[in-house]
């Protein structure tokens, strides 16, 4: 499940040709060290997207009802709240080619910028097919704000520190999306259009990245634990293959858990609001886990999270009580608090300067399509094995264990093969 390397012929150094090739930004970088108000910003910038559906959860039922003489409100609806994802699936690779070519910093600060005017264009707009156009316009700015924000964050950070804020972006998520819900439903209370308000946000969040970030130069950014001339494109596939894996696991709990609440006998939304709410304490939990172990290898950080969803998975299905599945679920979100960092650092570590942000795009492209999948591999299960709903995820509990044996396995042959590793 480790890069494994390409072999260059020929020296280290990129050839005459390959060098001429490298994007003009890159030679107007910026030789500085980045320090603790970089990484702050660039943390906040990546928490922009999850505004995405979160912004919007809570006035669904008001969606429906304002828009309810739409011919087409039961299609479009669906699509005005899956239309980001989708696009951050799609375009993201399209953004770290943009990035590597072009450069990052410009490519971000125009996106963040769109970000605030065609996110709160729905709250100036009456006409559902408009509003699901400036979604689609949203999703597009995603895209490239996920795959450059990190890219930036591996340019600018490495090694330790990079692991670090790799692990604080983690446990932030989890704080701002639980919040991002909290507001937005008190926005809904001033009618539909309230919580568009909050992609204003993103204005403050232009504004630090214009005062204080910088195109990095090339010479600063970290070199690959192995050196790619040419973009690592088996490497890329087994990360992409793995992280495509994670996600479906990632979202069991993050999509699945108020439906297996609801299933368990917990009827009030309020109550399983809340429950949901300790759940997710468990996220920032994992990301402290994260930073403890963060200078193990990737197989260790796959094998103890593949442990974790396939206790807190089958336990969301298996237990009785409510107690006992908010007490899975957590275990669950540890997990998720674990994977994120440990898979972008992977990610990141993997990757030259020059190839980092393809890189990085791949890996957006592969994690949104696991949470495109996610769903409907548990519907398919839910059929197909006894329990519906709760009984699918337990399924996925032991899918998680047999990966989890299995990274055991290939972790015991590799230091059997490589006792120095």
């Amino acid at each position: 499940m480790e890069p494994t390397a390409l072999q260059s012929p020929g020296s280290d150094a990129p050839s005459q040709k390959q060098a001429q090739a490298q994007p003009r930004s890159m030679d107007r970088g910026i030789r500085r060290e980045a320090g603790a108000l970089q990484a702050i910003i660039l943390v906040f910038t990546t928490q922009l997207p999850i505004m995405g559906i979160i912004s919007i959860v809570p006035i669904i039922p008001l969606l429906m009802k304002h828009f309810a003489s739409h011919p087409q409100v039961a299609l479009l609806i669906p699509l005005l709240i899956a239309a980001p994802s989708l696009c951050i699936a799609v375009l993201s690779p399209l953004a770290g080619y943009l990035a590597d070519r072009l450069g990052r910093r410009r490519l971000l600060l125009v996106s963040v910028c769109s970000f605030a005017l065609l996110g709160f264009m729905p709250f100036l707009l009456d006409n559902l097919v408009a509003i699901i156009a400036s979604r689609f316009g949203l999703g597009v700015c995603e895209a490239f704000i996920m795959t450059i924000a990190n890219t930036l964050m591996g340019d600018l950070f490495q090694g330790q520190p990079r692991k670090k804020w790799l692990a604080v972006q983690s446990a932030v998520g989890s704080v701002s999306a639980t919040t991002l819900l909290f507001v937005s439903g008190m926005l809904g209370n001033f009618g539909w259009q309230g919580p568009f308000a909050l992609y204003l946000l993103a204005l403050p969040v232009f504004l630090c990245l214009s005062l204080f970030t910088w195109e990095p130069a090339p010479q600063v950014a970290e070199q690959a634990t192995t050196p790619y001339h040419r973009f690592p494109v088996a490497a890329m596939v087994g990360i992409g293959a793995v992280t495509l894996f994670c996600a479906v696991l990632y979202y069991v709990e993050v999509l699945q858990i108020s439906s297996v609440l609801s299933a368990a006998g917990l009827d009030s939304p309020t109550r399983i609001g809340f429950a949901s709410g300790i759940a997710g304490i468990g996220v920032p939990v994992g990301a402290l886990l994260f930073s403890l172990m963060s200078r193990r290898s990737i197989r260790l950080h796959l094998l103890f999270t593949f442990s974790l969803f396939a206790a807190g998975l089958y336990g969301m299905g298996a237990l009785p009580g409510i107690a006992w599945v908010v007490a899975a679920a957590f275990v669950a979100q540890v997990a998720c608090g674990v994977l994120i960092p440990a898979l972008l650092t992977w990610c990141l570590g993997s990757l030259e300067y020059q190839h980092r942000g393809k890189g990085m795009g791949f890996w957006h492209t592969a994690f949104f399509l696991g949470q495109f999948v996610s769903p409907f591999i548990i519907s398919l299960l839910g059929f197909q094995v006894p329990g519906g709903l709760r009984g699918a995820v337990s399924a996925l509990g032991i899918v998680a264990l047999i990966a989890a044996l299995l990274t055991a396995v290939t972790s015991v042959r590799r230091a059997t093969r490589h006792p120095a590793f």
